[in-house]
């Protein structure tokens, strides 16, 4: 039986708002959420002082958001594909904005971890709700800059963070300040995205979306979509080297090149904020040239860059405690070139997935990239960490060194995983798209 999907407006010039002004307001959304998300990192060892944490405690608290992102993301990118993509985007908003502040009130370290987890689960809806909401406002040679735009919050609210976090915590001599603070603005802008009005689903694609389309619904029939396979793998590894280099790399500076914390901060900010404000400006531009060429074509720069971002992380991650340059120099170019395949992702998919199935798409992607990756990183480096520093008879030179190793072995690992799975999917995008269009995935 079919089911109809409830669209908020149709796409007349007077029901909807302007793309330019959705696309802003969902930008600084995104800005916040990686702001959010940031905070832990940036203010890691006062966290890890307090309550008595060890790496592997660390990869834990870091990754409890990521993993009921995972396990959210799911049911909610599935909501979104059948209500108002505003009101899941603006509620998960507000619900995050709330958690965060929770998390600078609770004085124990389960309460603390119990508000990332909700952080986590009002994350999960941001992401796939305004990926599918954004595919409808821009056509697919025009998708990779706006979703470059949009995805500049991850860079510049993870490069705020970095600025702001650790001397707002010295300014009122707590770590947990920060976290008070940037929920404010969350729960302002949340109210604004609440009243979004929507373009139509498909609005900017040659498809029609009818009430009999709504049974492609299934998670089945994203399945057979023989590219959702290799997209999903690079998503689960640019995501394990994204979320592994943003939990450690503080840590990595304060430890093993003997920064302080406002210091370790600044160049934090630089490596992940500014190089990744640079990747996504320029790869949003690239990236589009590259799908008027023809579909793949997007597909396989994004690889290549991956490719070359493996290459450049290592050449960075192997400088040694004298040689902070070289970490930055190559780590940030590393970023930098990764950070192009976010540009990319969401578009690529949304070239190949019906329109009044994408929210589900994106959330099944998040989900399974998420739980390996953002997850995962985190975890498998602390892991490591911990490891290589048992055997050692000094403690400090221990974790620092441990850290060090850790990094420099699985991060560029991941982003050569990454770059496999865009490899992957580049095969068979050019097929998968036509069937789309064709309305043969809806079958």
């Amino acid at each position: 039986m079919s089911r109809s999907v409830r669209e908020p407006a149709v796409d007349a010039p007077r029901s909807r708002s302007s793309a330019g002004y959705v696309l802003a307001l969902l930008f600084i959304g995104n800005l916040l959420n990686f702001y959010d998300r940031a905070l832990p990192s940036v203010v890691l060892e006062p966290i890890k002082d307090e309550y008595g944490l060890d790496d592997t405690q660390v990869g834990i608290l870091a990754s409890a958001f990521v993993l009921v992102a995972a396990i959210a993301g799911v049911p909610l990118g599935r909501l979104a594909d059948r209500v108002a993509r505003r009101t899941v985007a603006g509620w998960g908003l507000f619900v995050w904005s709330v958690f965060t502040a929770a998390g600078g009130v609770l004085t124990n370290f389960w309460g603390f971890l119990a508000s990332r987890v909700g952080v986590g689960v009002g994350e999960s809806s941001y992401a796939p709700a305004t990926g599918s909401l954004l595919a409808d406002l821009y056509p697919s040679e025009r998708r990779s800059r706006a979703n470059a735009l949009f995805m500049l919050g991850f860079p510049i609210g993870t490069l705020l963070a970095f600025l702001t976090a650790g001397a707002l915590a010295e300014a009122f001599d707590s770590w947990r300040a920060p976290f008070l603070i940037a929920a404010v603005p969350g729960v302002i802008v949340a109210l604004l995205v609440l009243r979004i009005r929507e373009p139509r689903r498909g609005a900017a694609d040659p498809i029609t979306v009818t009430a009999a389309a709504t049974r492609a619904g299934s998670l089945r029939s994203l399945l057979k979509v023989r590219s959702m396979y290799g997209l999903i793998l690079a998503f689960a590894g640019y995501n394990f080297a994204a979320y592994a280099i943003g939990t450690f790399l503080t840590p990595v500076l304060q430890r093993y090149y003997g920064l302080e914390l406002v210091a370790a901060g600044l160049v934090g900010g630089v490596v992940i904020g500014v190089t990744g404000l640079i990747g996504l400006l320029l790869g949003g531009r690239v990236l589009d040239g590259a799908a008027r060429r023809s579909p793949a074509a997007r597909v396989r720069v994004a690889a290549v860059s991956l490719g070359a971002a493996a290459v450049f992380a290592l050449a960075g991650l192997v400088a040694g405690p004298r040689m902070l340059w070289q970490l930055v120099l190559f780590l940030s170019l590393g970023y930098l070139l990764g950070i192009v395949y976010l540009a990319a992702a969401v578009p690529v998919l949304a070239d190949v997935i019906r329109p009044e199935q994408r929210s589900g798409a994106l959330g099944l992607m998040f989900a399974i990239g998420y739980l390996l990756g953002g997850a995962g990183g985190p975890i498998v480096v602390g892991m490591l960490s911990d490891a290589l520093a048992a055997g050692s008879s000094s403690s400090a030179d221990a974790e620092a060194q441990g850290l060090q190793t850790a990094m420099m072995i699985a991060v560029p690992a991941a982003f050569a995983v990454a770059a496999l799975g865009m490899f992957l999917a580049a095969r068979f995008v050019k097929g998968d798209r036509e069937t789309m269009l064709a309305g043969e995935a809806a079958a």
